[in-house]
């Protein structure tokens, strides 16, 4: 059975409705909540994320076959790191610098800073991750499954989609979630 466009979009927001909590609490330490941030971070979890990636698991499958061999996996989680989440990085932080209202110019400038960082951390991130997921995971489950890991991701690009401090490094990362001050 495939999981519905509407419960993944549901899931998918929620996960990035948390992520923001906890970028917002326990990482920027922000003494007053940005609900409308929030929002904005649920929106785009429920209308840009969760359909892009369920496209995106549908698309890989039928372009490198829905075998769950590691060999396809491979394939897949080549084809998903190298070419999709690059782009799909770019497109995230465009969309929500736009929905806030911010010039092309800034966009472009937090491009040419964070964009490099974030790339990789996604690859520190989801490359093991991604590997399991294609080789033991059926389709109708990826996205349900992406969402685990989609929690430490997200609390980590609601923070730097929304930054306006310093780049985070990905070394800082460890430090971030690892911190329990």
């Amino acid at each position: 059975a495939v999981v519905s466009t509407q419960s993944t979009g549901w899931s998918t927001a929620t996960i990035l409705f948390t992520g923001d909590v906890v970028a917002q609490q326990l990482i920027e330490r922000r003494e007053k909540h940005d609900w409308v941030r929030t929002a904005r971070m649920s929106a785009m979890g429920g209308f840009v994320v969760a359909p892009t990636i369920r496209t995106w698991y549908l698309t890989l499958d039928k372009m490198l076959g829905s075998q769950m061999l590691l060999s396809t996996a491979v394939k897949k989680l080549a084809v998903d790191q190298l070419c999709f989440a690059p782009c799909f990085v770019a497109v995230f932080i465009t969309i929500n610098n736009l929905l806030q209202g911010k010039s092309m110019d800034l966009i472009e400038k937090q491009l040419r800073s964070d964009y490099g960082n974030i790339v990789v951390t996604n690859w520190m991130i989801w490359v093991p991750f991604q590997i399991l997921n294609f080789r033991i995971i059926p389709l109708q489950h990826r996205l349900m499954f992406s969402n685990v890991v989609a929690l430490v991701w997200n609390t980590y690009l609601a923070y730097k989609a929304n930054s306006e401090n310093d780049p985070i490094s990905s070394d800082d990362m460890e430090t971030i979630l690892t911190d329990n001050d």
